[in-house]
């Protein structure tokens, strides 16, 4: 059983990465920077953009960079395991909608398309092209063709991402199973419970029917899509969660969605840092993954914020928990 390994080495080699990741005291010289200038500096200086200067017009491609790496050190570490492709197979997704919406519209999407994917990008382009899906999952083939039947009957481009985003979490669901690891399967689970509520938060705000959820409820998590529904129409936005798991975290709905959202990534890191502690298992891997990945989103939110002219304090307010 894949529980039952364990991974001295690349355990090591992880605590030594883990020295690399951005750490508060980073983050706190990141927010109160006077300037994006300074802002791309510091990062320079942490490791960001290896080589080349960072600005405006690349950082996206030095936070792609450092994701890429975070995938492909810990891959090395684990080549024969798959179990890393739980974070990979949303990219695969993301360049699935890539590819269906450009053939849709005509309009060349490649800019769109991104790496640190389960199965090489152009290997992904020359099936989608060829129409030959045999290195594809079974679930991405048969996502491609709802996607097209999707789209052919209601003319809506968001049935393509609502294909795609299910097929996603399938997926996922799968390789955490096959993987035997508990820790595994359990962070799926909450990933999809976390994006339901999300998505229920979001249309609940927006006054939109019990319907309009149902057409994105992702199956896979510990709340029932029945849960849900009975949510529409209980008393507030998080009345309905009461009685479960999630309530102390769904109660902070009531405070808006970036609030909401934010406390949805913080539940996650919470999670991810109690395997932190693990000694020998695979748990420190996957929180190594999900702590660059939240690295990179805070540092997104923190440049978008200096080029924007948004306030420190508003800042302040939307950064992730660090994992260090």
């Amino acid at each position: 059983m894949a529980s039952e390994k364990i991974y001295p080495y690349a355990v090591a080699r992880i605590r030594m990465l883990e020295n690399s990741l951005l750490t508060e005291k980073t983050y706190t010289q990141l927010i109160e920077s006077r300037s994006a200038a300074e802002v791309f500096k510091i990062l320079s200086e942490a490791g960001y953009g290896g080589e080349s200067s960072i600005d405006a017009k690349n950082y996206e491609k030095a936070l792609s960079s450092r994701l890429a790496k975070a995938y492909a050190d810990v891959k090395e570490l684990v080549p024969k395991e798959n179990f890393i492709d739980v974070f990979l197979l949303k990219n695969d997704y993301q360049n699935l909608k890539v590819l269906v919406k450009s053939d849709i519209s005509g309009v060349d999407g490649e800019k769109y398309m991104v790496g640190g994917t389960a199965i090489p990008v152009g290997e992904i382009k020359e099936a989608f092209e060829t129409k030959n899906y045999g290195r594809l999952t079974e679930t991405m083939a048969d996502a491609i063709t709802a996607a097209y039947d999707g789209y052919a009957k209601t003319q809506n481009g968001q049935i393509i991402d609502t294909v795609m985003d299910n097929a996603a979490f399938r997926d996922m669901l799968k390789v955490a199973e096959k993987s035997g690891i508990r820790f595994v399967t359990d962070y799926v689970h909450a990933l999809c419970d976390l994006t339901n509520l999300k998505s229920f938060a979001r249309l609940k705000n927006m006054n939109k029917s019990v319907t309009e959820f149902e057409n994105v409820y992702v199956s896979g998590g510990s709340i029932s899509l029945d849960v849900f529904k009975r949510a529409f129409n209980a008393e507030g936005t998080s009345g309905g969660f009461k009685e479960t798991a999630y309530s102390a975290l769904a109660s902070k709905m009531e405070e808006g969605f970036t609030v909401f959202e934010k406390a949805c990534d913080d539940y996650l890191m919470a999670f991810m840092r109690d395997a932190k502690y693990k000694s020998l298992t695979v748990e420190p891997l996957l929180a190594y993954i999900y702590a660059v990945e939240t690295e990179v989103k805070t540092v997104r939110i923190i440049v978008n914020g200096k080029l924007n002219g948004i306030d420190t304090e508003v800042i302040k307010e939307r950064l992730r928990d660090a994992y260090v």
